[in-house]
């Protein structure tokens, strides 16, 4: 076997981890997605906007960050659905202020 050979099965062997992680994800990133489109069918300018923006991060810092603010996001809405309809939309008007201003940073 040639060297070029060798470097070769050694990249693919050394890939080849990551390579089927994915795939084992792929099926269920897929389903995810779907279903997200399914809940928003009735607001496409919403998520092609979400996925634009998404698209935009490049740093594992950022993805971060941004998962973090869903996730605080998530929390208040679960906390928040006891109040009054008046004060949950406040809230979220507050929300997409503090997204934008994350996202142009």
């Amino acid at each position: 076997m040639s060297s070029d050979t060798e470097g070769v099965h050694a990249t693919d062997s050394a890939t080849w981890p990551s390579y089927c992680m994915f795939e084992s994800l792929r099926e269920l990133i897929y389903s995810e997605v779907a279903s997200l489109i399914s809940q928003n069918e009735m607001q496409p300018q919403y998520l092609l906007e979400l996925f634009r923006r998404l698209q935009l991060l490049t740093t594992d810092d950022q993805r971060q960050r941004v998962m973090a603010t869903i996730e605080q996001v998530v929390a208040d809405y679960v906390t928040d659905s006891d109040e009054q309809p008046s004060d949950t939309l406040q809230r979220q008007a507050g929300f997409q202020r503090s997204v934008s201003i994350q996202f142009n940073e």
